[in-house]
């Protein structure tokens, strides 16, 4: 039996309702330790890179799944909020996209941020929505192409497979999508053969986050600004790759050497600072600024909301239900299910963030501010490392999500830290 009494440390969370840059003015100045946030990415369908600064014309373009809230991304007068509210030497963390994480970075280092590196997560899931050039070229021309064979598409490249007469895809439900054979075909004309093979995009497989900091006090070594703020280090040794874990893509053999001194392993770091060899530490390897793990499985995005009434899988992405956009990669969360209860199009996964929350976080029971808190995904993961949590979240629609994605959080907590009785 779990003992109940147990849990008067439990961390905790405090969502706000409304817009950020109005609540984040209501926070004291150097009252959070770190931010973890996936802010609006700006994926206007012109492919140009805006900021909030820019505001009126993105909300007249739209973004992501049409949303207004992701014509653009945050401006500098957002991060120079965040910049007040951080404590000094705090840092934080911004996810973005591949193309407008250049507009982001920009806004952050005209809000006061100073950029320490950019974080890679590496999904490999992502479908290429590339346009075939020499199909083109053929289409315009009016040239018909011979079909010379069939191949055999499952997964996300059967709903995507679209002519120019329709979709090839064929009917979805919750257990998957059945295969189906597309047609393979050759180039009509000269110019088509001459431009065979070549496309307009690459694969999506990572998404970028940059690792920002806030300038320690003026004064103070990094030394004196940890001891004096709780902020300002990364927590390495609780973030290290360990060994065969996925989230390192590189080799897993252990290439270095054991040095020994006393019976005991020399540490990386110490190693570092005097000779730049690997040595091997049993922790772990040092943690790198990529990280692997898979997207958001439903079943993870859909605990703790077994309460919440379903919403048919089309209708969560704004689509109609058969249309050739429910097929597209790009519709977002819930097409490929009958029903969802979790309705936001880009949830991260938990492993993810509960990393990012450890490594700047500091101590526990330090506080955590998520200016975009989603469906609550940094706020599962804070709670779970055992951080305080401050969410705002502009989207009334999302709140029952996060309520019952913390409150699972809560019991997942209990487990991972039971203490039985002794008696």
């Amino acid at each position: 039996m779990i003992d109940q009494n147990n849990w008067d440390d439990m961390p905790t969370t405090k969502i706000m309702h409304g817009d950020c840059m109005k609540l984040l003015k209501s926070l004291p100045s150097n009252s959070v330790h770190s931010i973890v946030t996936d802010p609006p990415y700006g994926m206007s369908p012109d492919g140009i890179a805006r900021t909030w600064a820019d505001i009126e014309e993105g909300k007249n373009i739209k973004g992501f799944m049409g949303k207004e809230w992701d014509s653009a991304v945050p401006c500098h007068n957002f991060f120079a909020e965040c910049l007040r509210v951080l404590k000094h030497g705090g840092h934080m963390i911004a996810f973005s996209s591949t193309r407008t994480v250049c507009a982001l970075g920009m806004a952050a280092q005209q809000g006061g941020f100073v950029i320490r590196d950019m974080i890679h997560w590496c999904y490999f899931s992502g479908f290429p929505k590339s346009h075939d050039i020499s199909k083109a070229i053929d289409r315009e021309a009016g040239a018909v192409r011979e079909v010379v064979g069939y191949q055999k598409l499952t997964g996300n490249a059967a709903m995507s497979l679209k002519d120019k007469g329709g979709t090839y895809a064929s009917n979805t439900n919750s257990k998957g999508i059945k295969p189906i054979d597309a047609p393979i075909t050759k180039p009509a004309t000269q110019d088509a053969q001459k431009w065979e093979g070549f496309g307009t995009a690459l694969k999506p497989a990572v998404e970028p986050a940059l690792l920002l900091r806030k300038p320690l006090e003026k004064g103070l070594t990094i030394a004196q600004n940890v001891l004096k703020h709780g902020t300002g280090a990364l927590n390495i040794d609780a973030c290290r790759f360990g060994y065969g874990d996925p989230c390192w893509v590189g080799p897993q053999e252990l290439t270095g050497s054991r040095l020994t001194k006393t019976g005991s392993p020399f540490s990386l770091q110490i190693n570092d600072e005097t000779s730049g060899n690997f040595v091997e530490n049993n922790q772990g390897r040092w943690p790198a600024n990529l990280y692997q793990c898979a997207k958001a499985s439903r079943s993870e995005r859909e605990e703790g909301l077994d309460h919440l009434e379903t919403t048919k899988g089309f209708e969560a992405v704004h689509r109609k239900e058969g249309s050739a956009g429910l097929d597209n990669p790009r519709a977002g969360a819930g097409r490929t299910a009958n029903e969802v209860r979790n309705i936001h199009p880009t949830v991260k996964p938990i492993k993810l963030m509960r990393w990012c929350c450890r490594l700047i976080g500091g101590q526990k029971g330090s506080v955590i501010l998520d200016p975009f808190t989603g469906s609550g995904t940094t706020g599962a993961a804070a709670l779970l490392e055992g951080f305080d949590f401050v969410g705002m979240e502009l989207t009334s629609e999302y709140l029952p999500i996060i309520d019952g994605r913390i409150e699972a959080a809560r019991k997942q907590y209990k487990l991972e830290n039971a203490q039985l009785p002794l008696f």
